[in-house]
């Protein structure tokens, strides 16, 4: 069967072995990066998760930890932190690829198996290990299952199941596409058979038992997940962070699957009645996250990973309608080389830097940012034995959680959290149990905080540690002597 995209023509064979190619490079260039690259903090973070296991943790569900703990449990190191996010990131395409192909067609299967392959936005889920990732891998795949449950075989409809509870367990977030899925037998009058069938509400119990161990987690500390998401809610966007928000995820994803994942779910509601049933499902999907992200961005402010849940149904949307519309294989084309040419130079401006950013605009930054201040922290105990004795501080989680993977003091280092959100290390240590100790502080600024000061007796700079980059400056740290911890007040 003969394909045409665009100025090319490629047959089915010909195109999955050209998608095989690129995945198995991509798979080598990811390899390459998590073995030539320090932790960003937020995974030391999640790797403080995996020391310290629990069915919940303050701003997210317990997957991501579990992932790391399997996959550390014969030896700890930036690789070994990251090689679960490599191997879920690309068992997902592969299982994408067998499933559609089965159920849907050979070409969707290619097309959203090659969008997973090569988007910045999975290739980077794939070199770094949060729980964006888990959420990603079983959102997807609960998304799948459903369809095949729905569809084609209702013997998935369990499997389906289990991985919606995971995708929860993983980010609540996955709740949105959730929605969608649960709707669709509601608003498809074809489908609302499903409504009398005793599997369908099975499933959806089998996914909450799931999520069941973090809401008793929540319960047992005081609703601190419910407390700490407030938090975020709080945070007051506008229609300028709206505009940078959706212009960078635009940027990020690639023009067509944009379009795919947020204008045409929109376009399909106004064409409703002429869609087929498979669109609907994955219309639903897509729209729910869109609606809500959407209005949250415009009066809170979000970040770029928040809004992923809105490009887990696009994904399929793109590849029916590319299935379908000969005129658009161009336009995939363009997207793909779009999104590698994207990947290369992420790739190359890591290990070799040539575009003249600066700064936070350069975002390779963040894998180099902690590099003097660990090996300088390292010699300033090394040449100074009493102070090993000492526990290593800071107000906020990054420098802790760096300092604890790489270093693995003495004493467990922990975020003090004064006048700053809870953290893993609030549940970790309470506050009488270090009153009155003295401590290592290290701080991303030159002075010492003044809001810090009423908490100690006496502060002394004992270090300085500057990071560069580029002959440019991308961070600087100092390390402080401090006495006589009073406790928060």
């Amino acid at each position: 069967m003969v394909q045409s995209f665009g100025y090319f023509v490629l047959d089915n064979k010909r195109f999955a072995k050209t998608v095989f190619l690129l995945s198995c490079a991509l798979l080598f260039v990811r390899l390459l990066f998590i073995l030539n690259t320090y932790l960003v903090d937020d995974e030391a973070y999640y790797a403080m998760y995996a020391r310290h296991l629990s069915w919940g943790y303050i701003d997210h569900g317990p997957v991501v930890a579990f992932i790391i703990w399997i996959f550390t449990q014969f030896s700890e190191s930036s690789f070994t932190v990251r090689l679960g996010s490599v191997l879920l990131m690309t068992l997902l395409p592969c299982l994408l690829y067998i499933f559609v192909k089965k159920y849907i067609n050979n070409t969707s299967a290619l097309i959203v198996s090659l969008l997973v392959s090569a988007n910045l936005l999975f290739h980077t889920n794939s070199i770094i290990i949060t729980p964006d990732v888990p959420l990603a891998f079983f959102s997807i795949t609960s998304i799948l299952f459903y369809y095949i449950a729905y569809f084609k075989n209702e013997n998935f409809i369990y499997l389906a199941g289990a991985m919606l509870g995971l995708a929860v367990l993983s980010k609540v977030s996955a709740l949105f596409p959730a929605i969608g899925i649960v709707l669709f037998p509601v608003i498809i009058k074809e489908k609302r058979y499903w409504l009398k069938n005793i599997h369908y509400y099975g499933s959806f119990l089998l996914a909450l038992i799931f999520f069941i161990p973090f809401v008793v987690w929540n319960f047992q500390n005081d609703m601190a997940f419910v407390r700490y998401q407030g938090s975020h809610i709080a945070q007051r966007g506008g229609i300028n962070h709206f505009i940078e928000l959706w212009l960078g995820v635009a940027l990020l994803i690639g023009p067509l699957y944009f379009f795919y994942s947020v204008c045409k779910p929109i376009t399909n509601l106004k064409n409703w009645k002429k869609l087929s049933n498979e669109k609907k499902y994955f219309t639903l999907v897509t729209i729910v996250p869109l609606f809500y992200f959407v209005a949250h961005s415009l009066f809170s402010k979000s970040e770029l990973n928040w809004v992923a849940p809105v490009f887990f149904g696009g994904l399929f949307l793109l590849g029916l309608e590319l299935d379908s519309l000969k005129k658009m294989k161009k336009a995939f084309v363009i997207q793909i080389i779009y999104s590698l040419v994207l990947i290369g130079l992420i790739m190359i401006q890591t290990f070799y830097p040539i575009l003249p950013l600066k700064g936070k605009s350069d975002p390779t930054n963040r894998y180099f940012m902690y590099n003097s201040l660990i090996e300088d922290t390292k010699n300033l105990l090394m040449e100074n034995s009493y102070l090993n004795d000492l526990r290593i501080v800071s107000n906020e989680f990054q420098i802790p959680s760096m300092i604890n993977f790489y270093l693995n003091p003495k004493h467990e280092s922990i975020c003090l959290s004064i006048d700053y959100h809870e953290t893993l290390y609030s549940f970790l240590y309470d506050q009488s149990s270090i009153k009155g100790e003295d401590f290592i502080y290290i701080h991303d600024k030159n002075k010492f905080p003044e809001k810090l000061k009423p908490y100690f007796d006496s502060y002394e700079l004992i270090l300085s540690s500057e990071e560069s980059r580029n002959n440019s400056s991308i961070a600087s740290y100092t390390v402080w002597l401090v006495k006589n911890y009073t406790g928060k007040i």
